[in-house]
């Protein structure tokens, strides 16, 4: 049986925070900085000034997938990566995106070159981690280093790379403590990937 690349897909396969602000900008008059790794507390009314209210959150970001998913181009080097992976390991995305919006992302991916199975999932990876891998030799790779705790937690034997996309947000998300390896970069992380595999 092959191995299997668990693939976070925000930040990971796809950038997320430039095509989220030109979203928000465009689609509904929001602005986002990060001055910090959040959005909550970054987003302001660009009318007012003032800050979004976290219950107005949900339907931002619900908009965004339902309208703004096609935005979102690869992460550099990625689908070049990605493709050439997919020759020795068979590869699978699992995204917090709710179902209803799951079928745009696949169809996004499949436009952009890259025809994945993409599991919706919600809360923490580890327990969908830990099935995807069963019995298999296996990687996992996520922007967000809670997930990586929680694949430590479920699933210790996966290999957990952390990766950070958008290079103006990788200063502001510290090595998350329970990933085997910190790459942001799809040409450095492509080899780690394979070496793991060929290693165990």
């Amino acid at each position: 049986m092959k191995p299997i690349l668990i693939l976070d897909c925000d930040e990971v396969i796809l950038e997320f925070a430039r095509p989220f602000a030109q979203w928000l900008h465009d689609a509904r008059n929001v602005s986002l900085r990060f001055d910090s790794f959040a959005l909550m507390g970054n987003m302001r009314h660009i009318s007012s000034g003032e800050l979004v209210q976290p219950e107005d959150f949900p339907a931002l970001i619900d908009g965004f997938f339902a309208e703004g998913q096609r935005l979102q181009q690869p992460a550099a080097d990625a689908v070049a990566a990605l493709t050439r992976l997919r020759g020795s390991m068979d590869l699978v995305v699992l995204t917090n995106i709710p179902e209803n919006w799951r079928d745009i992302r696949v169809q996004h991916l499949r436009d952009l070159g890259l025809d994945l199975p993409v599991h919706a999932n919600d809360g923490p990876k580890g327990r969908m981690v830990r099935d995807l891998a069963a019995g298999r030799t296996a990687v996992f790779v996520d922007d967000l280093p809670p997930h990586h705790s929680s694949a430590l937690k479920h699933a210790p034997h996966v290999g957990r790379l952390h990766m950070v996309a958008d290079a103006t947000l990788r200063g502001l998300i510290p090595a998350a403590p329970d990933a085997h390896a910190r790459i942001d970069t799809w040409a450095q992380a492509a080899p780690w990937i394979e070496q793991w595999m060929e290693q165990q």
